[in-house]
């Protein structure tokens, strides 16, 4: 199993043993579309906004002896809400390996002009939904030392937000309830975005210090929405302050490179096989 030591990774280079564990993994997983499909999640309500609820929807093994790891995904979309359905896939097949999974709906950005964005509804809610879970952890079943955050582009940023960003917080939350995560799993992720109206700086990676979790990177290198060079940034950042960070990098492939798209796309299997040995090396998995 190849050791996930913080440096950049060009997909292209992963060795044979490596290559020959991944697509193992992918096969496995494409070839069993019913033991993903097994998995339901159930559905609560996290925080509630003039009369509004919010949910998130959590996906959990079937059989456990004890406390599990957990992440919580945040999707993308440019900071739209709607889509956290995004990451059930990676949910289903999480919990097969005895992890707690789950996704988060939230707020849209506030206001309608798409090139300046308030998105502190997006970040207030991601804290919301973070510290929801880890005040139930108890009866999820989840241990709370062990609870990751994950997403890809907007969600990707809002996942990196939970461990960087001070304020953006709820006027209703337990604010002794901290945000930052065990660890950090981010595809795509929008680490430095625009400023929002208000200009305020929401870009994680100008937040980082000797408390920022640990990260693994999925980013494609034709990125153009969000470019590759955010990631390396964020990865020297980390490691500056003594902080593991590894980014897999994907030759030729665009944003959003990972999705499931229904089961058809050879990178979803790819990268949730480097997913996989990266939460097996954490302990995040059962055997």
């Amino acid at each position: 199993m190849r050791e996930l030591n913080g440096s950049a990774t060009d997909y292209q280079s992963i060795n044979h043993d490596d290559m020959k564990q991944i697509l193992l993994v992918c096969l496995f997983y494409a070839l069993s579309p019913s033991l993903a499909e097994a998995f339901e999640p159930t559905t609560h309500v996290y925080k509630e906004v003039n009369g509004r609820k919010l949910e998130l929807h959590v996906f959990t093994p079937e059989q456990r002896e004890e406390l599990a790891a957990a992440i919580v995904w945040y999707h993308g979309g440019g900071w739209r809400e709607g889509k956290a359905g995004q990451f059930f896939e990676h949910g289903k097949i999480l919990a097969r390996r005895g992890m707690v999974s789950i996704s988060v709906d939230y707020r849209g950005y506030a206001g309608t002009d798409p090139n300046s964005r308030d998105i502190s509804p997006c970040i207030r809610d991601a804290k919301s939904a973070f510290r929801w879970v880890k005040a139930h952890a108890n009866e999820l079943g989840i241990d709370p030392k062990r609870i990751a955050a994950g997403g890809g582009s907007a969600g990707g940023h809002l996942a990196a937000a939970l461990g960087t960003l001070p304020g953006y917080n709820e006027k209703s939350d337990n604010l002794s309830i901290d945000t930052t995560p065990s660890l950090t799993v981010l595809f795509n992720p929008a680490v430095s975005p625009v400023k929002v109206v208000s200009n305020d700086d929401v870009a994680p990676l100008n937040y980082i210090n000797e408390s920022t979790p640990e990260a693994l990177i999925f980013h494609g290198t034709h990125d153009t929405s969000v470019p590759i060079s955010t990631a390396y940034e964020y990865q020297r950042l980390l490691q500056k302050h003594g902080t593991a960070c590894s980014v897999i990098s994907y030759d030729e492939q665009p944003h959003a490179f990972f999705n499931y798209s229904g089961g058809k796309n050879p990178y979803y299997y790819l990268t949730v096989g480097e997913l996989l040995l990266y939460l097996e090396e954490k302990g995040y998995l059962k055997d």
